[in-house]
């Protein structure tokens, strides 16, 4: 009998025959040369670009630094050749790998809201994938109404790092923080899964007015939070300090100085992430640790594939080594060896296939830690 893995295997092949056929071989073509269709997976899940460029101007946004302009376009692929880039990208499994939109465009800009939602209903109709947005916009009657109708369990992510003048500084051209806690909450009140995303934490700004934030956000509905720290490039640095975040405070937590203009370096930030926690578990609210956890929580499933885990309800089901073994020769290779042990699965002497997508795809079907050995590999094997 065919295993569990062996037969996602087979259903993403069919995915993408399905979708070939319903695109055709011109739009098939178009979309297996765009990023979506190789790219690795971050930890969040796979980005997925809904446009390019964003009008609100963040002055701690890392995609000015990246080139991206200032005036947003919706991404040039339709719904289905985007699910299809990722129906044939290896590192993808159908109805497993997570799905995140917003990391380097707001999705809901004017320009960009009906390509989202496009990507969203295609991506979950198509492949299943558990998605999550992260938004800064308004989250009105009809978008509230739109979202649950293509993704019914979507994660959403509301973006918040501070209230009143510093928002306006930090966010010139994005909605009122305080109307966007407002609405959020009567999205939770219409049954969509909505948390607060306090990301980056400012040094000296957010900590500062976490009371504030975390008491409006909890009178309005709102119970559930992810933090993030600050990354911060060269440009970032003169922006916040433009707006009156004193540059000597970010740079005394600078582990090293930024090489260049895109290299994003993450402040030490555990003190104040600390102290925000606080005041957030102090106001009633259910810290997750990382955003993909509350993704899991939202479509109810369970991962242990980091060490931020286990995250969702329950654990993992824990494959045998021989459906392992199946899974990694419908994918063309051979391995020597398999230990299964929770929440790790320890791969030896693999060949014919790339151990990174081996890696990846295993570790987003079983939710559990993967690690691979290739044949000829001098390292010993390290029981779990």
């Amino acid at each position: 009998m065919t295993g569990e893995l062996a037969r996602l295997v087979e259903w993403k092949r069919r995915i993408a025959r399905e979708l070939e056929e319903t695109i055709g071989r011109e739009a098939a073509e178009r979309a297996r040369r765009d990023h979506h269709a190789r790219r690795r997976p971050r930890h969040c899940g796979m980005t997925i670009h809904t446009g390019i460029g964003c009008s609100y101007g963040c002055v701690y946004c890392y995609i000015w630094d990246m080139g991206f302009p200032g005036k947003p376009e919706p991404y040039p692929l339709t719904g289905e050749e985007l699910a299809y880039a990722l129906a044939v990208n290896p590192y993808v499994v159908p109805g497993k790998t997570m799905a995140a939109y917003g990391s380097v465009t707001e999705p809901f800009q004017p320009e960009t809201t009906s390509k989202a939602l496009e990507y969203i209903e295609a991506v979950w109709r198509w492949l299943r994938l558990p998605s999550q947005v992260s938004t800064k916009s308004l989250l009105t009657g009809d978008l509230v109404e739109r979202l649950r109708r293509a993704e019914p369990r979507i994660s959403v992510l509301l973006t918040i790092v501070a209230l009143g003048e510093w928002a306006r500084r930090l966010e010139p051209r994005a909605p009122p923080a305080e109307e966007r806690i407002e609405l959020a909450g009567e999205a939770v009140r219409r049954g969509l899964r909505v948390a607060l995303f306090v990301r980056p934490i400012i040094p000296g700004v957010t900590d500062r007015q976490a009371d504030e934030i975390f008491a409006l956000a909890r009178r309005s509905g709102l119970s559930e939070a992810v933090l993030g720290s600050l990354r911060v490039t060269p440009g970032i640095l003169d922006r916040l300090e433009a707006v009156g975040v004193p540059r000597s405070l970010l740079e005394a937590r600078l582990p090293r100085k930024p090489r260049s203009r895109r290299d994003q370096v993450t402040l030490r930030m555990s003190d104040v992430k600390a102290r925000v926690a606080s005041v957030a578990r102090r106001h009633g609210f259910l810290l997750y640790p990382s955003a993909c956890s509350h993704n899991m929580e939202s479509h109810g499933e369970p991962c242990h594939a980091c060490n931020y885990g286990p995250c969702g309800p329950g654990r993992p089901r824990v494959p045998q080594p021989g459906e392992v073994r199946e899974a990694v020769e419908a994918m063309g290779g051979r391995v020597r060896e398999v230990v299964v042990e929770y929440p790790r699965i320890v791969i030896e002497g693999l060949s014919g296939v790339d151990p990174v997508v081996v890696r990846e795809f295993l570790s987003a079907a079983t939710r559990l830690m993967v690690s691979v050995g290739s044949a000829g590999s001098s390292r010993r094997r390290r029981r779990p």
